[in-house]
């Protein structure tokens, strides 16, 4: 059996909006053998004065 991988994509910004699906969706067709194990999404949001924060983790695990 092949080892675990991860790959981990987080984003930091003020957008609400980040562009996560589209570099997810290019990573995952640049890797199209890969066996998906797991996926994990962490996510906060935090206020600075009147903008609100966003913190967002994906993480696959996978083997090629």
């Amino acid at each position: 059996m092949k080892p675990l991988k991860i790959k981990i994509f987080t984003y930091f910004t003020l957008n609400i909006n980040p562009p996560n699906e589209i570099q997810i969706n290019q990573w995952l067709a640049d890797h199209p053998g890969i066996e998906i194990v797991n996926m994990l999404q962490s996510e906060s949001m935090t206020t600075t004065k009147d903008n609100i924060e966003r913190n967002l983790s994906i993480t696959i695990v996978y083997r090629e």
